[in-house]
């Protein structure tokens, strides 16, 4: 019996010995995976004490850099503060008194808008008035704008002239900037300054000269939503303000005795193409064309003082772009449509306009001749007798061409003269291609009152 109780206990103690030595065994196994994963944790920790630091250093560095851009534009404003004054000149006119002064008002006008602006910025910002440079620049269509004045009998041309050198020269930072008769050419430059010139951090105050035009909308709210619209002051011309300008409650000024305040009666926009070459400025302000007034076979029209001025067409733009189009009727036959007519009937039109409207006209089929009958107006019928394509056009096989004729395909050495009359002189008055810039006279005038299916006007490069 001792010897069962001996070997039982003696099974008893191996076994806790064993458990002792697995646990034992499983104790360090854990200890040496904690002791691999700190060391891991203590290297994360290192790297990223690291990236702290140089993210401190970085953070130093912006902040020196940041308080010497501070001082930098702190020191542009104060030192140099930019005064800037964009005036459309198309709409804030100058008054008459100054027109009418020539040199001297050009200076004098230069004079108030200095004293007017730099006494506005007295009261809003006396420290920096003093220091301030004013920067003034008018745009507009220079021509157009003499031909408003003097129409109107504001001021003659010669004492316009001498108005814009008076002002030029009255500072370096003044100057009156022709744009040419392109439409809102005046608008876009000056939208671009103020969206350029409005963010640099020298401009205090931009005077802005343009409260009668619904254009500068977009530009305007642009700015207002950056949170630049806090420098631009409205310079009032015009007492009545655009409507659409009237919700942003810009402050304003009134320069009393500069700029006219009621827009000046005109039957024509001031917004007008260059006039052509062949006329000198002085020759506009005095004399008053009309097409009516050519003479059949002349080379020159006859001048009218009893006549509107005319119209004159935007280099820029073929004929069948100018708004209106010019009235084929009316410049090469007779338009019965009268002042109900909604093209244009008032354009100068020069030799190589004449040929490019007659070119637009041939492109158009002669209803008459379209129909295999003999054209009674033979050559000078207005409208094309032939397709401009020849035998060799596209459109007469697939059957869309407008010419329809039964000779009006035929190659250009088989086609002969419908009536056998030569063309009429303003037919071959471009010839030789030689132009000098004077109006060409209108072809005999044509009676088209069968020609009901005749456009007033076929634009290029249609069938």
């Amino acid at each position: 019996m001792e010897e069962c109780a001996t070997l039982n206990d003696l099974q008893k103690w191996e076994r806790l010995v064993e458990e002792q030595s697995s646990l034992f065994r499983l104790t360090l196994t854990d200890n040496q995976t904690l002791r691999i994963r700190v060391d891991e944790l203590e290297r994360e920790l290192s790297v990223w004490k690291l990236a702290f630091k140089a993210a401190e250093d970085e953070k130093c560095n912006l902040q020196k850099q940041m308080l010497k851009l501070e001082k930098n534009i702190g020191s542009l404003r104060d030192d140099n503060p930019l005064l800037l004054c964009l005036i459309d000149g198309d709409g804030n006119i100058f008054s008459q008194d100054l027109l009418a002064s020539g040199h001297t008002g050009g200076r004098q006008a230069a004079m108030l808008l200095t004293k007017g602006l730099t006494d506005y910025m007295v009261d809003v910002d006396a420290g920096s008035s003093g220091r301030g440079q004013v920067w003034l620049t008018v745009y507009c269509n220079k021509t157009g704008l003499m031909d408003t004045l003097v129409n109107n009998g504001i001021c003659s041309a010669s004492e316009f002239e001498a108005f814009v050198l008076g002002f030029n020269s009255a500072s370096p930072l003044f100057s009156i900037v022709d744009v040419g008769g392109g439409k809102e050419a005046a608008d876009a430059k000056i939208k671009e300054c103020l969206r350029v010139f409005t963010r640099f951090p020298q401009t205090s105050r931009v005077f802005f000269g343009g409260g009668h035009d619904n254009g500068y909308t977009s530009t305007l709210s642009t700015l207002e939503n950056e949170g630049l619209l806090e420098k631009i002051v409205l310079l009032r011309g015009y007492k009545t303000l655009a409507a659409e300008l009237q919700h942003f409650d810009l402050p304003h000024l009134d320069i009393g005795g500069v700029f006219m305040t009621k827009k000046l009666p005109s039957s024509y926009t001031h917004r007008r193409s260059t006039p052509p070459t062949g006329f000198a400025p002085q020759e506009h302000d005095r004399q008053k064309i009309n097409p009516k007034n050519f003479l059949v076979g002349t080379q020159s029209p006859v001048i009218s003082t009893n006549t509107p001025f005319c119209r004159y067409l935007d280099p820029s733009l073929p004929l069948n772009k100018q708004t209106p189009r010019p009235c084929t009727f009316f410049y090469l036959s007779v338009c019965k449509q009268g002042d109900k007519c909604t093209y244009g009937h008032d354009y100068f039109l020069t030799a190589d306009n004449y040929a490019e409207l007659r070119a637009n006209a041939k492109k158009s089929p002669c209803p008459v001749f379209n129909k295999n009958q003999p054209c009674p107006f033979g050559k000078s019928c207005p409208s094309g007798h032939y397709c401009p394509r020849g035998s060799k056009c596209g459109y007469r096989k697939q059957g869309k061409c407008k010419f329809i004729g039964r000779e009006m395909h035929i190659p250009l050495n088989e086609r002969i003269s419908v009536s056998g009359r030569p063309p009429s002189r303003a037919q071959s008055s471009n010839v030789s291609g030689q132009t000098d810039g004077t109006p060409t006279p209108p072809m005999s005038p044509v009676d088209l009152s069968n020609f009901a299916t005749i456009s007033p006007f076929v634009p290029q490069g249609t069938r």
